[in-house]
């Protein structure tokens, strides 16, 4: 079990490496820069503004998963944010992170273990895609890539998940 918060979901169906799931509402601190497509600053970005390098100046906890959003101008990132702090979560100072509800829905999820990478997430994306499409469901979002642990944690051990929210067709 980790040591950290992570959003609330029900399993709906499960299919081996495959899950739906249905996520409740939790709130997500963003970080976008046109100028950073490939977010080589999204995580120090993050992890100064959860340092309490925010308008209250505020330490905030750490959460799983990282959460990478596939957009075709590049990459976001994104933390969670702890649940004590969604009634009143700390302003960003840095212009390219802002606070943003990530809505309740379904989600098709595929998980996997080792380190990831360009290749690995394709292939995996690409399964979940065809599994989507099989399963009578259809996609109404980007792919997300969820990273569970620390880079120092050992590759069997390591969780990663491609998830697309969809609607049943």
């Amino acid at each position: 079990m980790s040591k950290y918060e992570t959003p609330e979901y029900a399993v709906i169906a499960t299919e081996e490496p495959y899950e739906i799931r249905q996520y409740e509402s939790f709130y997500i601190v963003e970080y976008e820069n046109v100028n950073d497509p490939e977010i080589n600053n999204g995580f120090g970005t993050l992890f100064r503004y959860i340092s309490s390098e925010n308008a209250e100046k505020k330490k905030i906890n750490m959460t799983v998963p990282v959460i990478e959003e596939m957009t075709a101008d590049g990459l976001k990132m994104a933390f969670v944010v702890p649940k004590e702090h969604w009634e009143k979560t700390p302003s960003p100072n840095n212009p390219n992170l802002s606070v943003k509800e990530f809505d309740h829905g379904l989600f098709a999820v595929i998980r996997y273990s080792g380190f990831s990478n360009t290749s690995k997430e394709r292939i995996k994306l690409e399964m979940l895609e065809s599994w989507i499409v099989r399963n009578g469901y259809k996609k109404v979002s980007n792919a997300m890539l969820a990273f569970y642990n620390a880079p120092f944690t050992p590759p069997m051990f390591r969780r990663n998940e491609i998830m697309i929210r969809v609607e049943a067709n």
